[in-house]
């Protein structure tokens, strides 16, 4: 069973602790609710701070964050030492992206979302505030809309951003629009393509369609890119590792590789 934002939580939860349900797969805020409302968190939901995976057991609800172990294994190949990571959204995703590349060792690891749009809203934004405690930079969205910025700091705010992916050996993009969008095109200027590492691993969560605007940029620079359909697709085997306990092969998992490259 597949939960959204609009749906009660509470409820479902309630059904997973008298096993009228065995698993609960969840998007959206409520991610960020379920660790308060479960019985033990798993170590990828601790690590997080969301769940998006909720199974019950003759010992309680668990809750899991299969995105945050997707993340881990799809960033992986990265090489060290592991620098500077950049995230754009603030959703559970994020949390996830950020979770992970700290596990991973990045050192520094900036973050922003289209929200963010003065010093005042990003000091008061209540997600800014978690992913600080998970050890990212909330920094301002650098391209706004509508007014510009009135004083010297927030201009310099808003170039952080673009600064830090400039030097970024990760970049990560998980607003979930759709791929032909103009959201996606808005999110594909939020680089500065032309100044990127030329080592750069590009990740996009968007899926479904043509490929996004954000990873054809990621391409014409000549950059690693990880697609949305591939991050789904691990999301999935981790999601059925963690329900069976049995964890897919080595051969399984270049199978599977192969086929996504074709």
């Amino acid at each position: 069973l597949s939960l959204h934002d609009a749906l009660p939580i509470s409820k479902l939860v309630r059904s997973l602790r008298r096993g009228k349900l065995g698993m609960v797969s969840l998007s959206g805020a409520v991610c960020g609710e379920a660790p308060r409302m479960v019985d033990e968190l798993g170590p990828s939901a601790r690590h997080s701070d969301h769940a998006n995976m909720l199974m019950g057991t003759p010992s309680g609800v668990f809750g899991h964050d299969t995105t945050y172990e997707a993340f881990l294994e799809v960033l992986d190949t990265v090489p060290a030492p592991r620098s500077t990571a950049v995230v754009v959204g603030a959703g559970a995703p994020a949390f996830a992206a950020v979770a992970a590349c700290r596990q991973l060792g990045f050192q520094f690891i900036g973050i922003t979302s289209r929200s963010w749009l003065s010093t005042e809203v990003l000091h008061d934004s209540p997600a800014a505030a978690r992913l600080r405690t998970l050890g990212a930079l909330p920094t301002l969205w650098p391209s706004p809309t509508g007014s510009s910025p009135t004083t010297r700091f927030s201009q310099e705010m808003r170039l952080q951003f673009l600064e830090l992916a400039a030097s970024a050996q990760v970049i990560i993009q998980t607003v979930p629009v759709a791929p032909s969008s103009k959201d996606a095109r808005l999110l594909s200027r939020v680089v500065s393509w032309s100044q990127t590492r030329s080592d750069a691993t590009v990740c996009d969560l968007v899926y479904g369609g043509p490929p996004s605007p954000f990873l054809v940029e990621a391409h014409r620079h000549g950059l690693t890119g990880i697609g949305g359909v591939e991050m789904l697709t691990t999301r999935g085997l981790k999601m059925v590792e963690t329900w069976t306990g049995l964890r897919r092969s080595e051969e399984h998992t270049s199978e599977l590789q192969s086929r996504q490259s074709i």
